[in-house]
């Protein structure tokens, strides 16, 4: 898999079985450079176990292509196709932003029957990642339940060690998984049980599982969370945690008045970013749904008053461009808070998409089909995911949304302007 790229270094991400050692030969497309090499030795090899290696080339060419190939034990390992990364361009003060595009998406069930509930299974066929191959995308950006957890699993180290190996090992997500670079954030089912939060007993375990398995630039600080952030062109993408601080859902704000999802030290993260970046949009991504006020499922509408912070500091600092990316829910759709535009001068938009092969929900048959919240026809009830395109001149920049079904077909587009994302002047 590849992992985060900068202007002078990426990340690759190898798991094997069986081996002693682990070689990285890399050299540019088209410049003449040596051939470079990093081995890994791997100090306690068992057949029974995989084994995670990160490599981080650098020093590396910005805007530049390399081709790539592993040798376990010194023998080549064979990929059936050849293996590719690029770095981040040099841009800035030279050229308008690149456009690139991304894939946004959440919640990947993949199937287990030895140790899956009895009854009709609940993950979908993952020939969804076949057709997201087929996208011409930069990178994608996994919104969490990327994993599901099963109590055989979440009970042990070795049980959450398992269950992302397993679902690592898919074999129609191999191609996605090494086509592009990959971001990612958690929400409960890859964090822990059904929705846990910072009482979960193993959430060390699960930190550490999550770290080894994804190939973020950071995680969290002083090893608390696995929040992050990093850049892309001319956005900012800023990776919040809601599972490791996080009181209980059904906790009563009445009589808990600092009930949180994200902790004081995040919060003061998020603020952090959103004042320093000078991005032209600024995507904040989180698990669970951020702006719904209509529904009653696990979601910041339980967490009402740290909502209310976030979005106070959006307003009385007039930050310009932010889009929340959200999954979960099981269903997509886009939503806008029209109670923003008086105060900030624009309507904040948040984009939820959900599942990608897990089963998905029933929204269109609750209080939620008529949400009133929901931009017109984007509502989605089947497997899909969405497409995330950034274009256009200098102060002219657009976001397209695009919704594609397991098949690849465009189920629903929708394109704003950043005109139309604009704060008002600060008085």
């Amino acid at each position: 898999m590849l992992g985060y790229t900068e202007h002078r270094e990426a990340l690759i991400w190898v798991q094997v079985s069986c081996a002693k050692t682990i070689t990285l030969i890399y050299t540019p497309v088209n410049l003449t450079a040596p051939v470079s090499r990093i081995t890994r030795h791997i100090l306690d090899p068992n057949c029974n176990n995989s084994s995670v290696v990160k490599f981080i080339p650098q020093n590396l060419e910005p805007g530049c292509t390399y081709k790539y190939s592993l040798l376990l034990d010194d023998k080549p390992a064979t990929t059936g196709v050849d293996l590719f990364f690029k770095t981040k361009p040099l841009w800035e003060w030279r050229t308008p932003a690149p456009d690139f595009s991304f894939i946004a998406a959440s919640c990947n069930y993949v199937n287990d029957s030895a140790y899956d509930r009895p009854g009709k299974p609940y993950g979908q066929s993952t020939d969804i990642f076949l057709q997201m191959v087929q996208q011409p995308t930069d990178f994608m950006l996994w919104l969490g339940d990327n994993v599901y957890l099963r109590e055989v699993d979440y009970s042990s180290e070795s049980g959450i060690k398992y269950r992302y190996a397993h679902t690592r090992a898919d074999k129609n997500l191999q191609p996605l998984l090494r086509s592009r670079n990959h971001y990612a954030i958690w929400d409960d089912h890859d964090f822990g049980d059904n929705n846990s939060g910072k009482g979960f007993a193993l959430k060390e375990s699960s930190r550490q599982c999550f770290t080894d398995y994804w190939g973020n630039k950071q995680y969290g600080q002083n090893n608390e969370g696995v929040y992050s952030s990093f850049s892309h062109a001319d956005a900012d993408f800023i990776l919040l945690d809601n599972r490791w601080w996080r009181d209980e859902s059904d906790l009563d704000e009445t009589l808990h008045n600092n009930k949180t999802q994200l902790g004081t030290k995040q919060l003061e993260w998020l603020f952090y970013q959103l004042a320093h970046s000078r991005a032209t949009f600024k995507f904040i991504c989180v698990g669970g749904q951020f702006l719904n006020e209509n529904t009653d499922k696990e979601s910041f509408n339980q967490y009402k008053a740290e909502r209310k912070k976030i979005l106070n500091y959006i307003i009385e600092n007039k930050i310009s461009g932010v889009i929340f990316l959200t999954g979960d829910r099981h269903h997509t759709e886009l939503l806008t808070y029209n109670k923003s535009e008086n105060d900030l001068g624009y309507a904040l938009i948040e984009l939820t998409s959900s599942a990608i092969s897990s089963r998905p929900g029933n929204a269109k048959e609750t209080i939620e089909a008529t949400n009133p919240m929901r931009i017109s026809n984007t509502l989605v009830t089947e497997n899909n995911y969405c497409v995330i395109k950034v274009s256009g001149e200098r102060k002219n920049r657009h976001v397209q949304f695009s919704c594609f079904d397991k098949k690849n077909n465009l189920l629903w587009e929708y394109k704003i302007g950043e005109d139309k994302l604009k704060a008002k002047p600060i008085k």
